[in-house]
């Protein structure tokens, strides 16, 4: 069987409920990270006409949302930390030890990033001459990649146990550039992706006053975006592949082939879809887009694991999965578990309907 599916049965179920609530978590940073550079480039884009920049239909969507897709990205960002410490409780936190400030400092730099999502949001923000605005989205974005680049190093640190005395004894983190900047591009390129696919589903599907019909087929543009997001993607996850340790050779088995296949393919399936202007803006392949993207970030995250995995002796850590598991609530958390996920998918239908139902009275 595939990596995981090699697992125990308790480790397995560990592993998977990581993985797929990272991608969950990812997809909401995604939209707003690239949202904020967006902004940026807008505000540069229409100096000359700043009312074109808060009159596109973009811009307006990814104002008023992010702050809700930052709050999503936490809430879904709490249950992959908490994961985590169980699969590998000495390797992250000795990982956060190691980096100190540099961990704590992720704490007070997101509620700055969180606060200054709703300046972009607000009328002070359209007062803004073209160039304080770019400078407020830069600032924003530039906090959201500074908590990707501790994210990174926690991971880079917590892979590489033999480097941990000498990292302890001299105070140098065991990180080579080319380790941190591949892996940060993997994440920050297929960023554009991710956000431009919500920005779309947005325009096809939401309303009150966010969007109307007339707005989904003006934003082709995105396209470009998701594009050459794609493309970055490809050379930066191959990069960073062959610069981990143990690079390929953690990868060069049945499991990665399987992964990077996968991955492949649906990488080339959102090629097809956004190389057509036409199939960009149709509501029609909304869905599958999305779905398309969803499986090829899970790609992604099992091959990150099946690397570290690799590094360490994880076969050490299952019997401390087990117990675990075996700890009582663990039933409980399953059944919690099921409920949280159906009120969630419960609330999305209502909303939705309410919104079918808006349509309708505007048409009639």
């Amino acid at each position: 069987m595939p990596f995981p599916f090699d697992l125990p049965l308790t480790s397995l179920t560990y592993m998977l409920l990581y993985l797929a609530t990272f991608v969950t978590h990812h997809l909401s940073m995604h939209f707003v990270v690239a949202g904020c550079l967006t902004i940026v480039g807008a505000s540069v884009w229409y100096r000359t006409d700043q009312d074109a920049l808060l009159a596109n239909p973009v811009i307006k969507v990814l104002r008023d949302w992010m702050p809700f897709g930052l709050s999503a990205a936490i809430t879904f960002g709490v249950a992959p930390l908490l994961f985590v410490q169980i699969l590998e409780p000495y390797n992250f936190y000795t990982a956060n030890l190691l980096l100190g400030w540099r961990w704590m400092v992720v704490i007070p730099a997101l509620i700055a990033a969180f606060y200054l999502l709703y300046v972009l949001k607000s009328k002070w923000f359209e007062r803004l001459a073209w160039w304080q605005r770019a400078l407020v989205a830069a600032v924003n974005a530039g906090l959201f990649v500074f908590i990707g680049f501790c994210w990174t190093a926690n991971h880079l640190v917590s892979s590489q146990p033999d480097a941990w005395p000498q990292s302890f004894a001299s105070g140098a983190l065991p990180l080579a550039v080319m380790q941190v900047v591949s892996r940060s591009l993997v994440w920050l390129s297929v960023a554009f992706v991710s956000m431009s696919s919500v920005v779309t589903a947005q325009l096809a599907y939401l309303r009150e006053g966010t969007a109307t019909d007339e707005d989904l087929p003006t934003v082709g543009w995105l396209r470009w975006l998701s594009l050459a997001g794609l493309g970055m993607f490809a050379v930066a996850a191959l990069t960073a592949i062959g610069v981990s340790i143990p690079g390929f050779a953690a990868v060069n088995n049945a499991s990665g082939y399987l992964w990077l296949g996968l991955g492949i393919l649906l990488w080339g399936g959102q090629i097809a879809l956004w190389h057509s202007s036409t199939m960009a803006t149709s509501r029609s392949w909304i869905g599958l887009r999305l779905g398309l993207l969803a499986g090829m970030l899970f790609c992604g995250a099992v091959v990150r694991e099946l690397i570290r995995v690799a590094s360490i002796d994880f076969a050490a850590l299952i019997p401390k999965h087990e117990e675990a598991g075996e700890v009582q609530g663990f039933s409980l958390f399953l059944v919690t578990a099921v409920i949280v996920v159906g009120l969630m998918t419960l609330s999305v239908w209502w909303v939705r309907q309410s919104y079918r139902a808006e349509e309708v009275d505007i048409e009639s």
